[in-house]
């Protein structure tokens, strides 16, 4: 008799990506925090209107999760710290449980290139989030901009 295997063999590559219908606002791609490689990602919407960030890829090598997470995820992550003007990419580690240790610092250069988080002075790892009238502000405006798009004339 076969027996069902549980746990299913692991791989190499990224999850993939949630079934949830989502609808995508724009394709981007910056370079990495340490400067080796550029990071891809998009911004979507689900079909409850909510803000998502998922990255796509990766230039410079190293495994990532390609899941998307939300911005208000993010947002309650980025504030919660106790100090959101110094923030690393460990902070965002949460949100990536038992996913590739990579895709914090990932999403951190996303998010970087966006306007959510602005670098402090020459230091690569260390980022200062905006403050959250603008965090949300910027949300907003991205999904008006996707909403305006979606209808049809």
């Amino acid at each position: 008799m076969n027996k069902i295997q549980d746990n299913p063999p692991k791989t190499n590559k990224p999850d993939a990506p949630a079934p949830n219908p989502k609808y995508i606002l724009r394709t981007s791609s910056c370079q990495a925090l340490s400067g080796n490689g550029e990071i891809g990602y998009e911004l979507s919407l689900d079909n409850k209107k909510a803000l998502h960030i998922r990255i796509t890829s990766n230039t410079g090598g190293g495994y990532f999760s390609d899941e998307s997470i939300s911005m208000t995820d993010i947002e309650q992550i980025l504030f919660s710290q106790p100090d959101p003007s110094r923030l690393t990419s460990v902070a965002l580690q949460p949100l990536f449980k038992g996913k590739s240790v990579n895709t914090p610092a990932f999403l951190m250069a996303a998010l970087r290139n966006e306007g959510f988080i602005k670098p402090i002075g020459e230091l690569k790892r260390f980022h200062q989030c905006i403050d959250a009238k603008s965090f949300k502000a910027l949300i907003k405006k991205l999904q008006k901009l996707t909403t305006s798009s979606t209808t049809s004339p």
